[in-house]
């Protein structure tokens, strides 16, 4: 599928068709009814709309749970999967239909187009969409860690939500050659993944990651724990750093960083001694906490040399970009790698 041809496609089939009349700009709603102006600037922008939060319940937090992605970011996605006329495709996250509706102009038939949605009133609204536009795609509500057996296999499977681990289902129900594209990230916690092309083959599948990508999670895998050591841990080892938060604190490296060190989330929070960023284990009660000046760790692992030698490594590589990153899904588990031109590959197993 050519870039021109999914340009198209997005500038023919208007998303804000699919947009409902409330959405929210952070924790406060935006009405197309009552402050219309607003609702067209957020809906016209090339970022991501917010659609539901709190999975619609009352009272929350305000955490998005259901968005319309960037167009920028969709015709990506797009891109990566090249959808070919009359292929069967199966949509992972149907949110409000218009990924849907597009899936079924590039295929040239809706009744080809599968879309899952965990949540029935999310699953109604872009059912009443897609009508309303005049594709009628097939809407199922479950959960979308399970594909849709029913209509296997498929020749691409496109997940608009985020995964830390690539169900086995869905390798199981595309046909040999086909195209995984999905957001994924080896951590369970925090915003930084990136968006994978995964060609399946023999039950397993591998590719490179393409960009950056921070999406909402796939809800049997989203993270509902926090930090499962005790901040207050007395430390096993103390050692004075410089420039320690300031590294953590580096958009262009935490991704990289993610990438290259296995099981691990991280976080912020106040202290005494002013800011701390913590680094938790998720296969140890190893940890870590970071000050301005020092670092305090303990457990079996040593979270902050992990760091740094993933850091120390991605810099005498030259900095690779995310695009030079790869993951293999198969029998082994899940392989992060990336081959460099000057020295030997690295891999690891999450």
């Amino acid at each position: 599928m050519t870039e021109t041809l999914v340009s198209t496609v997005v500038e023919q089939v208007p998303r804000h068709r699919f947009i409902p009349d409330r959405i929210w700009d952070g924790t406060e709603p935006v009405d197309r009814t009552q402050t219309p102006d607003r609702w067209w600037q957020l809906v016209d922008a090339d970022t991501a709309v917010v659609t539901q939060i709190d999975e619609g319940r009352v009272g929350g937090m305000g955490v998005p749970t259901s968005s319309s992605s960037a167009p920028s970011v969709v015709a990506a996605m797009l891109d990566a999967l090249d959808v070919q006329p009359g292929q069967q495709v199966l949509e992972i996250g149907t949110g409000t239909g218009w990924n849907a509706a597009l899936l079924c102009e590039l295929v040239g038939d809706a009744d080809r187009v599968t879309t899952i949605e965990v949540d029935p009133v999310v699953a109604a609204q872009a059912r009443k969409a897609l009508g309303a536009a005049g594709y009628e795609v097939r809407v199922v509500v479950g959960d979308g860690a399970e594909g849709f057996p029913a209509l296997a296999p498929y020749d691409r499977i496109i997940a608009t939500c985020a995964v830390w681990e690539v169900p086995h289902a869905w390798l199981t129900q595309v046909r040999d050659g086909g195209i995984i594209v999905t957001p994924w990230s080896p951590q369970r916690f925090g915003p930084h993944g990136a968006l994978a092309r995964l060609q399946v083959r023999d039950g397993a599948a591998e590719g490179r990651f393409l960009q950056e990508a921070a999406f909402m999670w796939l809800r049997s895998q989203r993270w509902s724990g926090g930090p499962p050591h005790d901040l207050e841990a007395d430390p096993e080892e103390t050692r004075m750093v410089d420039g320690g938060q300031e590294l953590l604190a580096d958009t262009t490296v935490m991704l990289p960083l993610t990438l290259m060190v296995p099981h691990w989330n991280y976080g912020l929070r106040s202290s005494a001694d002013g800011l701390v960023m913590w680094l938790s284990a998720t296969d140890s009660p190893s940890w870590a906490r970071v000050y301005p000046d020092r670092v305090e760790q303990g457990g079996p692992r040593r979270l902050w040399e992990e760091l740094e030698q993933a850091h120390a490594w991605w810099v005498q590589r030259g900095r690779p970009e995310v695009s030079e990153f790869g993951l293999t899904v198969g029998p082994q588990g899940h392989v992060v790698w990336l081959e460099s031109p000057d020295g030997p590959s690295w891999q690891h197993v999450v």
